[in-house]
């Protein structure tokens, strides 16, 4: 069997996701009620597809089936916190992919792109030119996105990570041919009690 080596991003958030439990990661929560709600007022049918890319062990998958929609896949680097997702979704109809959010090309488009905690962490400009391609490949006309990220508030690394962070009108500026179409942002709550702040737009391709 010819076995390809990880890239080191790759090898980083197996990393992550092998040697800390669920609740040893800042960005987890129970209920993603910021996306939800933005997701929300996107006003897909159930039949609209979906992407959420960098889901890691995140439960929005499980939310927006429980919501009616039918057509979700999620993207993630890391080969063990799909199959986490995968074992605690018990069978239930989502596609989990392994794939990196700089070079996507799943060879379909999507209704609503979703990114919470992705783009932050892209502190050189070509690697966020490459991930609004991928994000341009992916999206219908007409398409919706929401990009989450630390807010000016927020932390300035995570897992160890530089970051950048954005206020509404910053984040929604690095996406040019989009519409901002609201707003949203939230204290979030971390395992161990800290905050961070953190700032998401809902955006519409022109």
């Amino acid at each position: 069997m010819n076995v390809q080596p990880l890239n080191p991003a790759q090898a980083f958030w197996e990393d992550v996701h092998v040697h800390r439990g669920v609740h040893g990661v800042s960005w987890w929560q129970r209920v993603p009620r910021m996306s939800l709600d933005l997701i929300e007022a996107a006003g897909l049918g159930p039949e609209d597809p979906i992407i959420d890319v960098g889901s890691g062990w995140s439960t929005l998958i499980d939310h927006l089936l429980d919501r009616g929609h039918l057509d979700v896949t999620a993207i993630d680097l890391s080969a063990n916190a799909l199959q986490a997702v995968r074992d605690r979704l018990g069978g239930r109809d989502v596609r989990l992919e392994v794939a990196d959010v700089l070079d996507l090309d799943q060879g379909r488009r999507y209704a609503l792109w979703h990114d919470r905690a992705v783009f932050h962490f892209l502190t050189r400009s070509a690697d966020r030119d490459a991930y609004r391609a991928s994000l341009d490949r992916s999206l219908d006309e007409q398409g919706w996105a929401v990009v989450a990220t630390f807010g000016p508030a927020g932390p300035e690394r995570c897992s160890g990570l530089p970051v950048v962070r954005y206020s509404h009108e910053e984040l929604a500026a690095e996406f040019p041919g989009y519409e901002l179409v609201a707003t949203s942002g939230e204290d979030h709550l971390t395992p161990w009690g800290s905050t961070q702040q953190f700032t998401a737009v809902l955006l519409r391709r022109r």
